[in-house]
């Protein structure tokens, strides 16, 4: 077997290998943290064990090129006995990444980032407690993905992996559209998402 066609088979096992992983969004694709160490994979599979902040049934929204935001939901719980406090979100995608929660109807963004309770979860949901992309100009379409990585105060960061990016439901937030109302009832203002002007 000549050195170019084992190169070619070991290029195609290898992207069957990835197309395997990335379809399977509910998969395990955590890694436990070192002790000692300040990085943490976060699965996407709930009952995952042995990392201190897992993610689950989360997903992007997607987008075309004239929406200039999207937001990640999915549910966040925290396997340990104390508070995760995350400060920062990140992610591979182009944008400003903010915590928003809905306070008396409008959106905004978190006053001092997002709490995971010990022992316990958050649900990001359209219409509550989210992280948001912003200043994205690009398509977000369905079958992309997200690695998002999120640091905790004390400096710890947990990264998930392939969050994968779905068509919102007809029930879902309006992110793009100004001056109409969105889904959830809140009016839609484009870029400024609720009170955002000046962020």
């Amino acid at each position: 077997m000549t050195d170019t066609t084992t190169r070619r088979l070991t290029a195609a096992a290898l992207a069957s290998v990835l197309a395997l992983g990335l379809a399977a969004c509910g998969s395990d694709t955590a890694d436990t943290a070192d002790t000692g160490q300040t990085t943490s994979s976060a699965g996407q599979d709930s009952t995952q064990s042995g990392d201190a902040l897992t993610f689950s049934d989360g997903y992007v929204g997607a987008k075309d090129t004239e929406t200039s935001m999207t937001a990640v939901f999915g549910e966040l719980t925290n396997s340990t006995d104390e508070d995760i406090h995350l400060t920062r979100a990140t992610g591979d995608l182009e944008g400003v990444y903010q915590f928003h929660e809905t306070v008396d109807g409008i959106m905004k963004e978190t006053d001092d980032g997002l709490v995971v309770p010990a022992n316990g979860s958050v649900d990001m949901e359209p219409g509550s407690t989210h992280i948001m992309i912003m200043e994205n100009h690009d398509e977000i379409a369905a079958g992309d993905a997200l690695t998002l990585t999120l640091t905790a105060e004390d400096g710890t960061t947990y990264e998930i992996k392939d969050i994968p990016v779905r068509v919102q439901q007809s029930a879902h937030e309006d992110y793009g559209t100004e001056g109409t109302e969105g889904a959830d009832g809140t009016e839609g203002t484009g870029d400024e998402h609720g009170d955002h002007a000046g962020h």
